[in-house]
C-alpha cells in the first residue's frame, strides 16, 4: 500500500486519483443537494460573516485612508483571499479530518487502509462540504472589487502567480492540518487543537502588520495564514515577482513533505478495532 506523496504523483496514477477527486465530489453534491434549504441558509451565512469583516473594513476607513501602509482596495483583495483560502479548506479538507479523528478514536480507519489507494490522500478529500462553495465564490467577488477599486491590470504572468500563490497557501495550511489532525494517533482527542488553529486563522483576514509582534511571528511560522494569505493577495497586485512565488512553492514543498512524513510515522502507531 502506498503512503508516501510520490504514489499520487506518480505516472497514469494521476488521473486516476483526479478521477476519484471527482467521483467524491459528486457524491457529496449529490447528497447536498437533497437538503437545498440547508444549502441556501449556509449562503445567507455567509453573506452575513463577509458582509461583517467587509463593513468592518468600511468602518475603520471610514476615519483613514491608510492603515498602517494597507489602503482599502488592498484590505479588500486581502479579505477576498483569505475567504478563498478558509473556503478552500472547508470546502476540501476540514469535512475529511473531522471522520478522521472520529476513526482513530473507533477504532475504524482500517476500512480506508486496506483499501489500493494512497491513505493519505483518501482521508484528506472522501468527505466534503460543497455547500462551502460559495465562500469560495464570495471572496472572489470581494478580491475582484478591490482589484478593480486598486485600478489593477491583471496580466497573464499576475494571474498564473497569483494562482500558484494560492494552491501554495492552501497546500500550507493542509500541511499544518495534516500534523494537528496526526497526533490524534498519540492523544486520540485533539478537537481543543484544531479549535485553537481555527481561532488563529480568523486573524488572516486582516493584514498580519496590524498584530502585536508576538502574533505577527506565529501567523508567519506556527500558523502560517498569514503568508498564505499575504502571498497570494500580493501576486495578483504586482507586489511580487516569480522569485518570491518560487521559494513560497520550494517552503510548501518542505512543509507538505515534513507533514506526509509524520503522517506516515503516526499511521505506524495506529491501532485498529481488528488488531
Amino acid at each position: 500500500m502506498a503512503t508516501g506523496a510520490a504514489a499520487v504523483l506518480g505516472g497514469g496514477r494521476m488521473i486516476r486519483y483526479l478521477r476519484m477527486f471527482r467521483m467524491f465530489a459528486l457524491s457529496e453534491l449529490q447528497f447536498e443537494l437533497e437538503y437545498r434549504l440547508n444549502f441556501i441558509f449556509v449562503l445567507l451565512e455567509m453573506v452575513l460573516v463577509v458582509g461583517t469583516s467587509v463593513g468592518a473594513v468600511l468602518i475603520m476607513f471610514a476615519h483613514t485612508t491608510n492603515l498602517n501602509g494597507w489602503t482599502l482596495p488592498q484590505m479588500l483583495v486581502l479579505i477576498g483571499v483569505f475567504y478563498l483560502i478558509q473556503g478552500g479548506n472547508a470546502l476540501l479538507f476540514e469535512p475529511s479530518f473531522q471522520r478522521l479523528m472520529e476513526h482513530v478514536r473507533l477504532g475504524t480507519l482500517d476500512y480506508h487502509l486496506l483499501k489500493p489507494v494512497n491513505t493519505q490522500f483518501i482521508v484528506s478529500v472522501r468527505h466534503m462540504r460543497v455547500v462551502r462553495i460559495p465562500d469560495v465564490l464570495l471572496g472572489f467577488i470581494v478580491m475582484g472589487v478591490g482589484l478593480a477599486q486598486l485600478g489593477a491590470r491583471v496580466g497573464p504572468l499576475d494571474a498564473l502567480l497569483f494562482a500558484l500563490a494560492l494552491l501554495c497557501g492552501l497546500a500550507l495550511v493542509y500541511s499544518l492540518l495534516l500534523v494537528l489532525v496526526t497526533l490524534s494517533f498519540w492523544f486520540v482527542r485533539v478537537e481543543n487543537l484544531l479549535t485553537i488553529f481555527w481561532a488563529f486563522t480568523d486573524a488572516g483576514r486582516f493584514p498580519v502588520d496590524l498584530y502585536p509582534g508576538w502574533l505577527r511571528f506565529t501567523l508567519s511560522t506556527v500558523v502560517p495564514i498569514g503568508i498564505a494569505v499575504t502571498a497570494p493577495s500580493q501576486a495578483i497586485a504586482s507586489k511580487i515577482g516569480p522569485v518570491e512565488v518560487a521559494l513560497l512553492a520550494a517552503g510548501t514543498v518542505v512543509a507538505f513533505t515534513v507533514a506526509s512524513a509524520f503522517w506516515r510515522l503516526g499511521l505506524r502507531n495506529y491501532t485498529g478495532a481488528s488488531a
